[in-house]
């Protein structure tokens, strides 16, 4: 060992120097290498170290007063020397665990604060909307991929579908927004953001599709122009007798497309113009309406069956059968209904003379066949009458007509050309006649007379008034 002032060598066991006295002060080497190896700078970067001047100052234990107070307390007494240095190595073995366990503690704390935060709704969910705010969308996507899945709140989502509408996917947005309609269907903003989100893609049929699956009528008025309304039909579908024509109708400015075959109607069907007619059997109509943006409505089928409207045959006035007192003859028929009727046994048609009022029953035998025909040509089962009038007299035909002849003579009325023919017979309540017609060649002037069949007495005959006057 060399003296630190003249450099003199010194034996071992002396406590000062042979040569200029000065007192020898024993400072372990070791301890000063191990202690300048504890890289406390490099602990202090990762965590705060904590305030040990207290603990070594209450100790008694730091380097400059341990050597100072080490050199008085050896001064005379070499043999405390070794256990001075193993005092001090014990010292700073304890510094350094006390410090490393500071840092493990830190550290941990921190890792605790950070794990807490992770699984934090609330911080996650500032953390997405801070990125969202400062137009970092993909890293505010994976945020809340993330937050959503730590609960299931309305918020985490809209900001997930918002996050995907600025960065123009539009079709994500679309899909994290209908999931939230599972859980949220009252919510009218979800409503709008998807509307918002089709308006950009210009899907109007999307629209539409979201608004008629919600089944609320609010959002019908609300995106009222995003709607199209199926037609609707003047008649439900049936068995009618002759229906009227069916008539469509649907709100809007749009038009109306429809097919009678049942096929589904397209913007190549017919357009509505005005009443469809239905024909006699089986008519299914389709329809649907296209309106204004050009969204198409549902297709809606109404199927008609028409029947075939036969009129009841007419009713008789009076029956078939062999009479001594002319009848009126007719038939009674609805008044929507035109009678035709015929007198040579033939069936009616519409061809035939039309009746009107009820006629004159014919002297002897005869037949009437009547049918009833409706507007749409249908025809009756026809009815057949057989008269044969057989009336008591006591003044004969032909005496009656030369009777009409004479007295129209008599009254100046010269003229050869007329004939007087009794066809008919007649009875009012008091009398019963025979019917004469007046004849210039073969045709019937329309003057009558009426000869009593019993007595002879001559009257003028009103076919209209159905009377009888004296001349």
């Amino acid at each position: 060992m060399q003296c630190k002032v003249c450099n003199a060598f010194i034996p071992e066991g002396y406590m000062y120097c042979p040569v200029c006295g000065e007192e020898i002060i024993i400072v372990s080497d070791f301890e000063i290498k191990l202690e300048d190896n504890i890289d406390v700078t490099a602990l202090a970067q990762t965590t705060e170290l904590p305030d040990l001047s207290g603990i070594l100052n209450k100790n008694g234990v730091t380097r400059e007063i341990a050597v100072k107070k080490s050199a008085t307390r050896f001064k005379s007494k070499p043999g405390q020397a070794k256990t001075e240095k193993k005092n001090t190595v014990d010292r700073k073995w304890v510094i350094l665990f006390a410090v490393l366990g500071a840092v493990f503690i830190t550290a941990c704390t921190v890792a605790g604060i950070m794990i807490s935060r992770y699984f934090s709704y609330e911080h996650q969910y500032g953390k997405a909307l801070a990125e969202y705010e400062a137009g970092q969308y993909e890293r505010a996507v994976k945020t809340c991929k993330h937050l959503n899945s730590l609960g299931n709140d309305e918020k985490g989502k809209i900001l997930l579908a918002d996050s995907y509408t600025s960065m123009h996917n539009y079709d994500a947005a679309i899909a994290v927004l209908y999931d939230a309609l599972n859980d949220y269907p009252q919510d009218v903003t979800l409503y709008d953001r998807i509307v918002e989100c089709y308006k950009t893609e210009n899907n109007s049929t999307g629209i539409n599709e979201l608004i008629n699956n919600s089944k609320d009528s609010t959002l019908a008025l609300r995106y009222s122009d995003y709607v199209s309304i199926a037609p609707t039909f003047s008649l439900e579908s049936g068995t009618y007798i002759e229906p009227d024509p069916i008539k469509l109708s649907a709100p809007g400015e749009g038009t109306i497309y429809y097919t009678v075959d049942g096929s589904t109607p397209t913007e190549e069907s017919l357009s509505y113009m005005g009443p469809i007619p239905l024909e006699t059997g089986k008519t299914v109509i389709s329809a649907m309406y296209i309106n204004e943006k050009g969204i198409k409505s549902d297709v809606v089928t109404n199927t008609y069956e028409v029947e075939l409207d036969v009129p009841d045959a007419p009713e008789l006035l009076v029956e078939s059968g062999t009479l001594s007192k002319p009848e009126l003859i007719g038939v009674t028929a609805p008044e929507d209904k035109k009678v035709y009727y015929t007198t040579d046994g033939t069936v009616p048609t519409a061809e035939s003379k039309e009746y009107s009022e009820p006629f004159l029953m014919p002297l002897g035998k005869s037949t009437f066949s009547f049918v009833c025909i409706n507007s749409n040509g249908l025809v009756s089962e026809p009815v057949v009458a057989n008269y044969n009038l057989n009336m008591k007299v006591a003044v004969a035909k032909d005496m009656a007509e030369y009777a009409i002849s004479y007295q129209l003579a008599s009254m100046g009325e010269m003229n050869l050309d007329k004939t007087y023919k009794a066809n008919y017979g007649f009875s009012d309540d008091k009398r019963t006649y025979y019917i004469i017609s007046e004849y210039n060649g073969k045709s019937a002037t329309g003057r009558m007379f009426a000869v009593d069949v019993l007595t002879g007495e001559l009257f003028r005959f009103s076919k209209e008034e159905k009377k009888c006057t004296r001349f």
